[in-house]
């Protein structure tokens, strides 16, 4: 079992808003068409889910949907990825450093459309290298093929 490592990275912005305007007034930025942004409940930071909706060329809704469903399913596969690929954990996320056979099994199991499923892989491979990166990791320097991005909230954690 890989070492888990624990280091603060940069600020998480996916779960804090900044709720202040140029002029001083507030308003709440995670709001969208009178509810919450649905990407707060991955842990994909909101400007990763920015930069690939427009990157990928996708809807930002269509592509937080989907990251949505698929962190649902991922919060039960601990064990399975542990088992099969290296990790990093760093502030209750842990990024899996997988392969393209991964996304093709989440692709199947999920019926994704083709270029959601591309987008949302984007999505959570950079993510993975954030954490790698702030875990100081070696492989932060290195391209991964791909990875998956999951909240340990539900997984036992080991010391």
């Amino acid at each position: 079992m890989q070492p888990q490592h624990r280091k603060t990275p940069p600020t998480n912005r996916a779960w804090m808003t900044d709720d202040r305007s140029n002029d001083g007034s507030t308003a709440d930025t995670r709001t969208t068409d009178g509810g919450t942004d649905e990407a707060a409940e991955t842990p994909i930071e909101a400007d990763v889910v920015d930069d690939v909706a427009e990157a990928e060329n996708v809807p930002r809704e269509g592509l937080v949907g989907a990251l949505v469903v698929l962190n649902a399913s991922l919060l039960g596969s601990h064990s399975t990825y542990e088992r099969e690929y290296e990790y990093v954990t760093v502030d209750g996320v842990r990024g899996y450093v997988v392969d393209a056979g991964a996304w093709e099994t989440l692709r199947e199991e999920h019926d994704l459309d083709s270029r959601l499923a591309t987008a949302a892989q984007h999505a959570h491979t950079e993510q993975t290298e954030r954490l790698l990166a702030a875990a100081d990791d070696d492989r932060a320097t290195d391209d991964i093929d791909a990875g998956i991005v999951v909240g340990i909230d539900t997984a036992e954690v080991m010391n």
